[in-house]
């Protein structure tokens, strides 16, 4: 089976050869291109190159464009800072305590730099794997986008405070989302990762009320275009757990400090696969090939027929190779290849 087939298969249950490894590598990609992280953001070539390397060296299910959280808050107009070896930010929020959404640049995903890179790098990476490998492209979610537009500490405040002016910017930041995420597939996309790392932040009730729905609504709409979704929020989201059942995504990525094993069982029976939760540090970056093993071989045997294996988020740099050469072995359900080379 090829990766896209392996991918497919076990979304929908049926036997596989290997469970699919959804390693997301982002700063391991920069090193595998010999780029700084400030190019890797900025050059979709050289990002499709380091994503080819990855998946051929470390056994990932996928290539995908997923980079930094300031591709649309760019686009929206914000001043982004493009550090040489770390994440680009936000030089100051765009939206400040007047709430003017004036500001909000309406952007064609096309004509803006940092989501036209993005859009090609989905292009070059189809031309390349061809159906071989699942392209993942990616966009933030609503709760994400408006943090990195308003400042996490602002945002939380205000959805505490229920401010009035975050109805009308969820409606715009929703637009803006279908706009970057048909685009993308328009490009050869099979799949659109949503990362909405924020939303672990604000709890049920906060989340239902604000988050919920737009989460929802966007995994309806690419859905509606054809590809599936990978919803992505890192941290603790164990209460969490039941809403994102009725949210949808075809996968959502469970970080480490998660009871596994709990949310295979609330998954079970939907649409749903979970795909998870290694942890990338004390297990990937920090542990012995032991702890790898035991961890790789726990999540497999909790898991259901749909669960995918992943760290629950980016691996870290400098994780060992041989960790990672070991996580992908380890997945392959003919159990001699554990100790093939």
């Amino acid at each position: 089976m090829n990766s896209k087939e392996r991918l497919y298969a076990r979304l929908a249950g049926k036997p596989v050869d290997k469970i699919p490894n959804l390693n997301i590598y982002m700063h391991i990609v920069a090193r595998e291109a010999g780029v700084s992280y400030r190019e890797f953001v900025q050059n979709y070539r050289k990002l499709a190159e380091g994503n080819l390397i990855c998946a051929e060296k470390y056994g990932a299910d996928h290539v995908g464009v997923i980079s930094d959280p300031m591709r649309e808050a760019s686009a929206y107009g914000t001043e982004v800072v493009f550090p040489e070896n770390g994440v680009p930010y936000a030089k100051q929020p765009l939206i400040t305590g007047d709430f003017d959404l004036s500001v909000l640049q309406r952007f064609d995903p096309l004509e803006s730099t940092q989501t036209l890179d993005r859009i090609k790098g989905c292009e070059l990476l189809r031309q390349k794997v061809g159906q071989d490998y699942p392209v993942i492209g990616w966009i933030e979610g609503c709760i994400a986008e408006a943090a990195d537009l308003r400042g996490l500490s602002e945002l939380l405040e205000d959805l505490a405070m229920e401010e009035t002016y975050l109805a009308e910017m969820f409606e715009v930041l929703h637009e803006q989302q279908k706009r970057f995420a048909k685009a993308q597939i328009d490009a050869g996309a099979d799949i659109i990762g949503v990362g909405n790392a924020a939303a672990s932040l604000i709890g049920p009730g906060l989340y239902k009320k604000y988050g919920m729905s737009w989460d929802k609504a966007i995994v309806d709409y690419i859905h509606s275009c054809g590809a599936k979704v990978k919803l992505h929020i890192c941290g603790n989201i164990t209460p969490l757990l039941e809403l994102l059942r009725e949210v949808g995504p075809d996968i959502l990525d469970i970080d480490w400090m998660v009871d596994f094993a709990r949310a295979v069982k609330e998954f079970d029976g939907s649409k749903t696969a979970v795909s998870g939760n290694v942890n990338p540090v004390a297990v990937l970056m920090q542990g012995t090939s032991e702890c790898v093993e035991s961890q790789i071989k726990y999540c497999l045997e909790v898991g259901s027929a749909t669960t995918c294996i992943a760290a629950g988020c980016e691996v870290p740099v400098a994780a060992p190779d041989e960790n990672l050469f070991l996580m992908d072995r380890l997945l392959y359900t003919d159990p001699s290849r554990l100790y093939s080379a």
